[in-house]
């Protein structure tokens, strides 16, 4: 066994209620690393073609990387693959795709510690349960007393009865009501959102996992070790952009993206937002944060605490803004601080991805303002463009399931299923999955990074093949794409990687690796139904240009969005159908697939 991982996976299945431990298989982790790539090996030879999210035979993998619970730098991600619950293909709307989602905290390396790179669960309880893991102790535990618990409530609670020192992941009453973009949550403000990871928790009648280990990490080179961390970290510390992303997080990008006329404004019709000073970096740092803190092991600590201090929503505590937030800001025309912040804490506090439901509540105020559909079809709500009160009434009902909110907490092609045809042009989706709030129109060939993303519309994939291979490393080997953006190089993290487990990989290893996992995740896709028609932007960004701002004029062009899908498909060595070819899977030793 590799040096850098505890050696053991642990599985459970809530159905038999059967708990075992079994080894890492070497071989896996040559060709997948962990966390990502053992992820999706693992979904391919567990998950059947064509089932279902809510399946109780659907893995649910909570999943490592060599780097987790080690010193260096950024060391706290942790990987939630399954199947996902807003990610289908056109051919077959019961059919779902991958999910693979990243967050932050100090989770993982606890699992490490308690010795098992991973937790894999199967199967669904009959009433709430959760999983309590103290070193080799495992118990699946009672959990009616926490069912219907919100995020905050179940952290007090959690503390209480088993101490602070127990890390815990676990679902809202949005994973409860099997909400198709419910989160996990972790350490109350970190969600795993993409993808609805929290309505296949739910599923299993799974409310949390707690965690607390004490056992130490093997590193393989100490010496090596210690020389390649220094250099991490004094090349993170050193670097021009750390100072930037420690004052103000991802919410620096809220002014500057509505500067560059590249943010999701009034459901993605503008790209330019007139108020965006009013939901500025600057502006939560002089009306709302009180303090910043950070994952496991990370020197950026980007993600900043605040406490609201006047008006109606005084005392609401909360950990962001971050970007992503301006998917209850701008994209649904508000322009109330608080307000927003009040929104951005409720979807957090159920357990609900606030890109999603963002993106979603923007659709219904343009369908509202068309008149296509009306107050008596949200429970009597006036939906207005802007309208706080009106978003919080609707993410309560979505989170439990309430009258409407039995709609609007599956997806957009739901909604348009049931509104008619004539609002599809502006449900700004794909493969299912909802849009984060980076407007396409203006970027150039950002396009790719929705079309071509595993998981459906993801802000995260990255625009060329050399920038997803980069993630799917990050994601798989469990460090953050923050510091690497803020300036420590990928061959660093590579140093860190050899040094800690005896693997011996170059830059290209490296690649390699990134291409056998992405194109595998593709491989599961085209096995459960989806095709190049499911690679696709809305028709919005062909159809209606910019009209604002320095990005005027923005739009697509479909000649020019197909082109560039041929080159993306050429140069991961697919066809022009998007498959894989024969002589691409066996260079990259996934003749397994064929069969």
């Amino acid at each position: 066994m590799f040096k850098g991982y505890a050696g053991k996976i642990l599985e459970v299945d809530l159905t038999t209620k059967k708990i075992k431990e079994t080894p890492l298989d070497t071989k896996e982790l040559e060709m997948f690393i962990g966390g990502r790539g053992l992820g999706v090996k693992w979904m391919w030879d567990r998950a059947k073609p064509g089932a279902g999210y809510l399946d109780p035979d659907t893995p649910i993998c909570f999943i490592s990387g060599p780097l987790n619970g080690l010193p260096a730098p950024s060391t706290g991600r942790l990987t939630i693959v399954t199947r996902s619950a807003s990610t289908f293909p056109k051919s077959n709307p019961d059919a779902t795709g991958i999910l693979h989602s990243s967050v932050g905290g100090r989770w993982t390396p606890e699992l490490k510690f308690a010795g098992y790179d991973a937790l894999i669960v199967t199967g669904a309880a009959t009433s709430p349960v959760g999983i309590v893991i103290e070193n080799e102790k495992v118990k699946i535990v009672p959990a009616e007393k926490y069912w219907g618990m919100r995020t905050y409530d179940l952290q007090v609670a959690l503390d209480k009865d088993l101490g602070r020192l127990y890390k815990s992941v676990s679902i809202g009453p949005a994973g409860e009501n099997l909400v198709r973009y419910a989160s996990i949550m972790h350490e109350i403000h970190r969600a795993s959102g993409r993808g609805g990871a929290g309505a296949v928790m739910g599923s299993k009648k799974l409310k949390f996992i707690s965690v607390r280990g004490t056992n130490a990490i093997g590193i393989h080179d100490k010496k090596a070790w210690e020389k390649a961390n220094k250099h991490a970290w004094t090349e993170l510390l050193s670097s021009s952009g750390i100072e930037q992303w420690r004052k103000y997080g991802t919410a620096m990008m809220l002014s500057a993206s509505s500067d560059w006329g590249t943010e999701a404004v009034r459901n993605y019709q503008e790209g330019t937002y007139e108020h965006a000073d009013l939901m500025s970096a600057e502006t939560a740092y002089r009306k709302l944060w009180v303090g910043d803190t950070g994952c496991y092991m990370c020197p950026i600590a980007c993600l900043n605490r605040g406490v609201i201090r006047s008006g109606r929503f005084s005392g609401m505590t909360h950990d962001g803004p971050e970007y992503e937030g301006a998917m209850m800001s701008a994209n649904c025309d508000v322009k109330d601080f608080y307000g927003w912040i009040a929104n951005t804490a409720a979807s957090d506090d159920y357990g609900i991805c606030f890109i999603s439901m963002g993106n979603i509540l923007g659709f219904c105020m343009e369908a509202y303002e068309k008149g296509i559909i009306k107050a008596s079809d949200l429970d009597g709500i006036e939906l207005k463009w802007g309208d706080v009160d009106a978003m919080l009434a609707l993410q309560k009902k979505v989170a439990y399931g309430e009258g409407c909110g039995k709609l609007l907490g599956q997806n957009l092609r739901a909604l348009v299923k049931a509104w008619g045809k004539e609002c599809e042009h502006f449900a700004i989706e794909t493969k299912g999955q909802a849009w984060a709030a980076w407007n396409v129109r203006s970027m150039k060939n950002y396009e790719t990074t929705y079309m071509t993303a595993n998981r459906g519309g993801d802000h995260l994939t990255g625009s060329d093949i050399g920038t997803q291979n980069i993630r799917v490393i990050n994601d798989s080997i469990g460090v953050c794409l923050f510091p690497q953006i803020a300036g420590m190089k990928p061959e660093s993290l590579k140093d860190l990687l050899n040094a800690a487990t005896g693997y011996k990989l170059t830059m290209d290893d490296y690649k390699k690796a990134a291409e056998r996992i992405y194109t595998l995740e593709r491989s599961f896709n085209i096995a459960n139904g989806f095709s190049r028609e499911d690679d696709t932007v809305p028709p919005r960004m062909y159809k209606e240009a910019l009209t604002k701002g320095v990005a005027k004029g923005g739009i697509l062009k479909e000649d020019e969005t197909e082109k560039l899908l041929d080159k993306y498909y050429a140069d991961r060595g697919w066809d022009k159908k998007g498959n894989p070819t024969k002589a691409r899977l066996e260079e990259l030793g996934l003749n397994f697939v064929q069969a």
